[in-house]
Parts: structure tokens; C-alpha cells; sequence
């Protein structure tokens, strides 16, 4: 007996990591079909490590833009509606552990840290069939990690890059990998999922690939994951490493000393929108002449929000359908659901019907301020067939937004067809629709 459960136990730790959280490797042969990358490509792929002029930069962006508007994208009129939860037979043996395994038993693996632990090192087993599909990934990988010097290699075409690691904090976690090409042109700043409770930056250092190429440097953000910290400790992560990031470097910051864009994934994508309203806040009191601590916090040009969760009660609903809602880390980690979802906090911003709260124009405000001028430009991407996080999430802060917004224009919306969770990711890294989205716009943040 116990045997077998230390088997379902490693199974769950690397369902958990493949299926739950999008991570950076490709799933091994067999387990969860439906998360297989997939290997359609657009005309106008190319290798992701090779270094582009500025020419064909250009090129590839109209490119990329032909390519959204023959009709790679649906749109809300023509959709499906979301997978269901409780349907998907891929996660049976979530349901199964959640309805038989003692709940003590549980939360004692998810927080003591144990089943983090299985998901960070079980997710290597999905390295073979990566290296199969990609037959060059390891090289880029090794190549991705170099931190003494630019890398000189035989084949010219190669992006030249460095790694340097830079720590924001005390804790073991708390520290970014930045990787930059030999003359940078601007940062993009990556924040990785891993449903709140995994996941480190090595594991997505192959979403560097298609910046480094536009020579954009890319600075992969590690947090502190639960158990080690709540969301609020999280979101304050992010801004302790955009800060670190500036201080450091601040030769990749633009004109104005903003880092060009925050993108990120799945749980990744909720707390950076959440230090992005935060940021808000912030500047909206200091606009009328209060101070902060921390008020040289730096800014961000655009947010890129992918596969992200914005609304937290309905996600842990969704979650409890798939029947990892006892051992995900979302219910300790967002332990009030309703104010730690970017959607609530929104509403709270903008003094909405019934909230105590409002910052935007509160009872001493003596001209109107709107909220356009105090948030980026910001784009969220969502696959149409994403069974782990539903695309309307992104329906739902975008229409947020979009009724608190002076300028709809600043907020957008990219649906992509036949694209799942793990497929964003991956996709990023190898192309696909989802780096055609973020390099058509990306693109234009040249200084």
C-alpha cells in the first residue's frame, strides 16, 4: 500500500507540473495527449536562435500581423464554448486522489512543501521527448546559460547571449536570470507560472529565444512560490525584481526609464496584473501629493497577460471541477479569493457600486483622473481550448477594463483556436500563434 502511494503520489506531482501549470518542458510520450505541443507553424517561421537584422525584423512583423488578419484569431462571436471542467478524462485521477486520499493528507503534501519539490524535479522526465521533437533545444539551452561571457560560436547565425543572475532578496528564490544579446535594445521582463506553488526560472529560459533574436534582453523573474509566500508576498517580488532590474541595468531601460514590456503566464499573469494595478494605486496617490516609501518604483511600457486567472473565485470553482482544488497551492495562497483577484481589485480602484474604496476620485479629488494615464498599453492572450484556465478569464478583465478605460484602444484581446494551456508556452519558445501575437507587437518597442 504504501508503495503505491508513493506512486500516485509522484503521478500527481507530475500531472500537476505537465498538465496544471503549462510548464517549460514538453510532456512525454503518452500522458495527456491533449497537451502536446503542437507543430503548426506559420509561413514565415523561422529558427528562433537566429539573429535577425533590422530589416527582416520589419519583415517579420508585417508578417506576423498578415498573418492575424487572414484569420488565425476567432473572435468572441464565433466561439466554443470553454471546455468543462468535470468532463476531462485527464484529470479522472485528480478527482479520484480528491475524493479517497484523507484531506489531512492533502494539504500536508501541498504545504509542507513536498509536492512542490515532486513537480520541479519530476517535470525533467518530459526532457527526452522534448529533445525528440526539437532535436536542437539542448544546445539552445546550454547556450541560454552561459553567464561568463558572450558565447562565440561556430555557427555565426547564432544569437550571441550572456546569462547573469541578479538576487532582489534574501530568500533562495528571490532572484532573476537576465539574458541579453551582445548589443541590447530594451527589456522584456517574463514572469513564469506554475499555479502558485512551482516552478523556477531555468525552466523557461527558452522563452528568451525569439526576444534575443530582436535583441531584446529578457529577464526571467523567480518569486517565492507557496509555501514560502502568499500572493501578496509574490506581487511584491515582482516589483522588488523590476526594481532590482532598473538599478542594475539601467543602460536597457527606455527614454522615459521604463522596461518595455511584463509578460506573464498562467499564475504568473494574475500577480503581475496585480502589480500592475498596484502600480497604479501607487502613482494616483502620489499624484495627489502623497508619498511613498518606495516611490522610484520603475514602470513598464505594455503588460502581456497569457493563459492568466483575473478573476480568483471563479478559477478555484473551475479548479474543484478538475479536482485539484485540495492539493493546488491557490487555495492557501489566495486565502481571501474575492480581493486577491485583479478584477475585484480593479472595481476597488475605481470606487464601483458597494466598494469602500476609491482611489481613482475620492471625495477630495478636484478634477477627474482616469485611469489611462496611470496603467501600459496591455494585451491578454488565451487559448480557445485551454481546459486548465478558461478563456473567460481573459473575457472578463478585459471587459473590466475596457468599462473603466477612457481609451478602449489600450486594452486588447487575442483568442487563439486549437490552443491550450501548455501550448502558450511552448509556443513562445518554438513559434507559433502565440509568439506571432506578442512579436507583432513587441516589435514595435524599439527605441
Amino acid at each position: 500500500m504504501m508503495i503505491m502511494n508513493l506512486i500516485s503520489i509522484s503521478w500527481i506531482g507530475l500531472s500537476l507540473s505537465l498538465l496544471s501549470i503549462g510548464a517549460a518542458f514538453h510532456p512525454p510520450s503518452g500522458i495527456a495527449s491533449k497537451y502536446i505541443f503542437s507543430s503548426r507553424r506559420t509561413s514565415h517561421h523561422r529558427s528562433t536562435c537566429q539573429q535577425l537584422t533590422e530589416q527582416q525584423i520589419e519583415e517579420e512583423s508585417v508578417a506576423c500581423a498578415t498573418t492575424i488578419a487572414n484569420g488565425v484569431i476567432p473572435t468572441r462571436t464565433n466561439l466554443p464554448p470553454p471546455p468543462c471542467p468535470k468532463s476531462d478524462p485527464n484529470d479522472d485521477s485528480f478527482r479520484e486522489v480528491r475524493d479517497s486520499w484523507p484531506l489531512g493528507l492533502q494539504h500536508f503534501l501541498r504545504e509542507s512543501g513536498i509536492l512542490r519539490s515532486l513537480e520541479d524535479v519530476l517535470i525533467l522526465v518530459g526532457v527526452p521527448a522534448l529533445i525528440q521533437q526539437y532535436p536542437g533545444v539542448l544546445s539552445d539551452f546550454f547556450h541560454l546559460s552561459t553567464s561568463s561571457a558572450f558565447m562565440n560560436d561556430n555557427d555565426s547565425s547564432r544569437t550571441k547571449s550572456k546569462l547573469t543572475n541578479i538576487q532582489y532578496g534574501n530568500h533562495k528564490m528571490q532572484f532573476l536570470d537576465l539574458i541579453e544579446p551582445e548589443q541590447p535594445n530594451g527589456v522584456v521582463a517574463f514572469v513564469h507560472g506554475g499555479a502558485w506553488g512551482s516552478g523556477k526560472p531555468y525552466m523557461y529560459r527558452l522563452v528568451a529565444l525569439p526576444f534575443l533574436a530582436r535583441n531584446k534582453a529578457v529577464a526571467i523573474i523567480g518569486y517565492r512560490t507557496f509555501p514560502d509566500a502568499e500572493v501578496n508576498g509574490q506581487v511584491e517580488d515582482i516589483g522588488k525584481a523590476l526594481n532590482a532590474l532598473a538599478n542594475e541595468r539601467p543602460d536597457l531601460l527606455d527614454e522615459n526609464d521604463k522596461i518595455d514590456a511584463l509578460i506573464g503566464h498562467s499564475s504568473g499573469a494574475h500577480i503581475s496584473l496585480l502589480h500592475v494595478l498596484e502600480m497604479a494605486k501607487k502613482s494616483i496617490a502620489t499624484t495627489r501629493g502623497e508619498t511613498w516609501d518606495d516611490d522610484d518604483d520603475v514602470h513598464i511600457r505594455e503588460f502581456y497577460g497569457i493563459s492568466g486567472i483575473y478573476c480568483i473565485p471563479s478559477h478555484f470553482e473551475h479548479e474543484r471541477g478538475r479536482g485539484v482544488d485540495q492539493l493546488g497551492a491557490l487555495r492557501p495562497t489566495c486565502r481571501d479569493l474575492e480581493d486577491s483577484s485583479p478584477m475585484y481589485r480593479l472595481e476597488c480602484m475605481v470606487g464601483a457600486e458597494g466598494e469602500e474604496e476609491c482611489v481613482l476620485n475620492d471625495e477630495e479629488t478636484t478634477s477627474p483622473i482616469t485611469l489611462d494615464d496611470f496603467v501600459p498599453d496591455m494585451t491578454f492572450i488565451h487559448g480557445v481550448t485551454d481546459s486548465v484556465v478558461a478563456y473567460t478569464q481573459m473575457h472578463g478583465i478585459v471587459d473590466s477594463l475596457q468599462s473603466t478605460l477612457q481609451t478602449c484602444e489600450k486594452c486588447n484581446e487575442v483568442l487563439l483556436e486549437d490552443t491550450g494551456h501548455a501550448d502558450t508556452i511552448f509556443e513562445i519558445m518554438f513559434g507559433g500563434k502565440t509568439q506571432d501575437a506578442l512579436l507583432e507587437r513587441i516589435c514595435r518597442l524599439r527605441k
